[in-house]
């Protein structure tokens, strides 16, 4: 049993006698609800731990892509379902810590929530084009000072993880750029390969094209490294005093039943154990991580407070003119 799987289990396990005795199985087909558009890294790993879930749980697990306002009209309609089980969504960092940052969304991003778990920590990349004139990501923030406003930044949403901390790293260079915004971090990247942007910082689903040396990689606003690439530098390592800190995960509607919890964390901890997911999950370099419900309320508030010291901090979205 590997660590991931046997985290979750544990974190089930810890749940109250009561609740794991009641069995909860869903009536129906699951709606599996996604913020960014269909193809990019979010998307695939849901719809990887679809495929894994639907004979564990028997039924459908359906994924919908509910696209825009950088995740929040997903995260809306998740706070309306019933919290009856039937009805789960992505909860990231971008989601739940950052758009809200961003424009107030109406509902609140931790409590109006129940997580069920956090399983993965997402890369994020800084990426140009093979022949771009950037040897790193200094010569980014050089060609930026030197021509403010002309170096283009896409993004897979104003109010995404990639977009709050590449404008903080900016903010810090002092220098003028200019973010475009995509539905996801697959459009994004094939607007750079289309050269209609000079820069995009997104997730696993620029490898493809890094691989085949269509593009390149110019650093990693994590910590983390990944093996296949020990020479792209990541902030520590260029001189900044921060990282990002993303975290991606799953959960429900405010009053999800203990049972419903469980029962999620377990068959979640199942497809965490199997071959394929891990592999998505290195292809898409997503990190994997073991939080329960407990940690992962912990995480999310700790996630939200942080990044509004950040947007307090580089004045950006509610906090522009503050």
């Amino acid at each position: 049993m590997n660590a991931t799987r046997r985290n979750l289990l544990l974190a089930a396990a810890a749940l109250p006698a009561s609740a794991r005795a009641q069995a909860w199985a869903p009536d129906r087909a699951i709606s599996f609800l996604g913020p960014f558009a269909a193809g990019g890294a979010f998307d695939l790993t849901q719809r990887a731990l679809a495929r894994g879930l639907e004979p564990l749980l028997g039924q459908p697990v359906a994924v919908v892509n509910r696209t825009g306002a950088a995740g929040t009209i997903m995260l809306a309609e998740l706070a309306r379902a019933r919290p009856d089980g039937q009805t789960i969504g992505l909860l990231s960092v971008n989601t739940n810590a950052i758009a809200p940052q961003m424009v107030d969304v109406g509902f609140d991003p931790v409590a109006d929530f129940t997580p069920i778990l956090t399983y993965g920590e997402f890369i994020t990349f800084v990426a140009v084009a093979r022949n771009a004139p950037f040897a790193g990501l200094k010569d980014l923030a050089s060609f930026a000072r030197r021509e403010p406003g002309r170096l283009t930044i896409g993004v897979s949403a104003i109010g995404s993880n990639a977009h709050l901390n590449m404008a903080r790293l900016m903010a810090e260079e002092n220098v003028e750029v200019t973010f475009v915004p995509f539905t996801g971090g697959a459009p994004a990247t094939t607007a750079l390969l289309g050269g209609h942007i000079l820069c995009a910082v997104v997730s696993g689903e620029i490898l493809p094209s890094v691989r085949d040396g269509t593009l390149r990689l110019l650093a990693t606003l994590n910590e983390p490294k990944l093996a296949e690439f020990p020479d792209v530098p990541n902030l520590l390592e260029l001189g900044y005093r921060w990282t990002s800190k993303p975290w991606l995960g799953l959960g429900g509607p405010r009053g999800l039943a203990a049972p419903v919890v469980a029962r999620y964390q377990v068959a979640v901890g199942e497809v965490a154990a199997s071959a394929p997911f891990a592999k998505v999950m290195l292809d898409l370099a997503i990190l994997p991580v073991a939080l329960g419900p407990a940690e992962t309320a912990r995480l999310m508030a700790e996630s939200l407070a942080e990044h509004e010291r950040i947007a307090r901090a580089i004045k950006v979205g509610r906090f522009a003119r503050g």
